[in-house]
C-alpha cells in the first residue's frame, strides 16, 4: 500500500487534530517513508499551519475492512519542583 485514501485518514484520525491550530488531518498530512510489512513509518505535518510532528509507527493491516481511530496516550505526569529537589539530595548523597 503505497498511499491513504482519506476514508482512512478520516477514520483513524477522527479522534485528533493538530495540537497548533485545531485542524483536521487529511490524506495530505501523513507521507509514508517506509513500509515493512504490516509496519508503515510515516511523517505527519498540519497542511494548515505546517507544523511537524515528526514520524509516526502505524501496525496496518491492509486486509481489515475497518480500522479503529487512533487515540491520544497519555504519558507521565510532569515532574515537580519536589522531584527535582529529590533527585538533587540523592546525587548529592553519593556524590
Amino acid at each position: 500500500m503505497q498511499e491513504f485514501i482519506q476514508n482512512e485518514i478520516k477514520n483513524l484520525f477522527s479522534n485528533l487534530c493538530c495540537s497548533k491550530c485545531k485542524n483536521d488531518f487529511d490524506k495530505d498530512s501523513i507521507k509514508i517513508i517506509e513500509t515493512q510489512g504490516n509496519l508503515m513509518i510515516c511523517s505527519l505535518r498540519c497542511t494548515k499551519c505546517d507544523k511537524d510532528f515528526g514520524e509516526i509507527i502505524f501496525n496496518y493491516n491492509v486486509k481489515a475492512h475497518a480500522h479503529n481511530p487512533m487515540e491520544i496516550i497519555e504519558g507521565p505526569a510532569p515532574i515537580t519542583s519536589d522531584d527535582v529537589i529529590d533527585a538533587h539530595n540523592y546525587i548529592k548523597k553519593f556524590m
